[in-house]
C-alpha cells in the first residue's frame, strides 16, 4: 500500500496525534471530557514536572474530533458573545486589557462549552510601507504590563481577538487604529512563516535575520511547528499573528480581574451581561 493510502487508512496524522494525547491523559488519570481540564488536579501535578504540559491541552484543542453541530455551536456562541464583550470594552474604554479580557473570555467560553486556548505572542499590522507592532520582544513598560499581545484559538476559529482595536495605540497610529477590527473571528487564514520583524519591536530589530529571531526566541521554531503564525487581510491591513507561547488563568471565572483594572471583573460581566443573554445561571 502506498504512503498516502496508508495515511488515509489509519486516519492520518490528526487521528494519530489525537490518540497519542488521549493515551497521555488517560495514563495520567486526567479527565479530558470538558473544556478547562487544565484545572484537573492530576494535570496540575504533571505540570509541575513538565513545563510544556499546557501545550498538550492546546494540541488537544486543535486535534480533538469536532462535528458540524459543534462548529455551529461555536460560531453561534461567539457571534452572540463577542459583541457583548466588545460593547463593554467600548463602554469602559478598556485599552491595554488584552490579558484580563482574554482570561475573562476563555473562562466564559469554557462555561458555554467552547474549547479554546489563550495564545501569547505578537500581532503586527502592515499598511504598505508602514507598520505597527505589538511585539513579544520589546521593552517592558513596567509592573502590570507585558509585551506582545494575547488572543484565543477556538476551532473552527483560528483567531479570536476582541482587543486588537483596544491595544495601547500611539497618537500617530490613526492609519492603523481607525481600520483595526473591533472583533476578529477568523477562519481560513493563511499559515505563514514567523519573520523577525513580526516578533521583534522595530527599536530592537537589528539585522532582521533568522539567527536574530533565534537568539531572542530560541523556542520559536519548535512552537511554530505546533501553533503556526497566521495572516489575514482586513480593511486593507495585513495583520500577522505569531504565537510564541500559551497561557491559562490560574483563577476560576470568579477570580479573574477582581481588581477591576480597566473594566469589570469577569464574574460581573458574566452575571450582568452574558448569563442573561444566554439564559443561563
Amino acid at each position: 500500500m502506498g504512503e498516502s493510502k496508508r495515511k488515509k487508512a489509519s486516519g492520518g496524522p490528526a487521528n494519530h496525534k489525537r490518540s497519542e494525547l488521549q493515551h497521555l491523559f488517560e495514563r495520567l488519570n486526567i479527565d479530558y471530557s470538558k473544556p478547562g481540564f487544565y484545572d484537573d488536579p492530576n494535570f496540575l501535578k504533571e505540570e509541575k514536572n513538565n513545563q510544556r504540559m499546557l501545550e498538550t491541552y492546546g494540541e488537544w484543542i486543535l486535534h480533538r474530533e469536532r462535528t458540524p453541530e459543534y462548529d455551529t455551536h461555536v460560531r453561534t456562541t461567539l457571534a452572540k458573545l463577542a459583541p457583548i464583550i466588545s460593547a463593554r470594552l467600548d463602554r469602559h474604554q478598556w485599552f491595554g486589557g488584552c490579558i484580563a479580557v482574554s482570561a475573562t473570555l476563555t473562562r466564559i467560553l469554557e462555561r458555554l462549552g467552547v474549547w479554546n486556548i489563550v495564545m501569547k505572542g505578537s500581532a503586527s499590522i502592515y499598511a504598505g510601507a508602514e507598520s505597527r507592532h505589538f511585539a513579544i520582544v520589546d521593552e517592558h513598560e513596567g509592573e502590570g504590563y507585558d509585551t506582545g499581545h494575547q488572543w484565543l484559538i477556538a476551532p473552527p476559529y483560528e483567531i479570536v481577538d476582541l482587543t486588537l482595536y483596544y491595544q495601547r495605540w500611539h497618537a500617530t497610529d490613526v492609519i492603523f487604529h481607525s481600520r483595526a477590527p473591533k472583533i476578529v473571528l477568523a477562519e481560513g487564514t493563511d499559515i505563514v512563516r514567523a519573520r523577525p520583524q513580526d516578533v521583534i519591536a522595530p527599536a530592537l530589530l537589528r539585522q532582521g535575520t533568522a539567527s536574530e529571531l533565534q537568539s531572542h526566541l530560541p523556542d520559536q521554531r519548535r512552537f511554530s511547528s505546533l501553533f503556526p503564525a497566521r495572516r489575514m487581510i482586513v480593511n486593507d491591513l495585513d495583520i500577522r499573528y505569531v504565537p510564541s507561547g500559551m497561557t491559562a488563568p490560574l483563577e476560576p471565572l470568579e477570580g479573574v480581574n477582581t481588581a477591576r483594572r480597566g473594566g469589570p471583573s469577569a464574574i460581573e460581566l458574566w452575571r450582568e451581561d452574558v448569563a442573561p443573554a444566554f439564559e443561563v445561571s
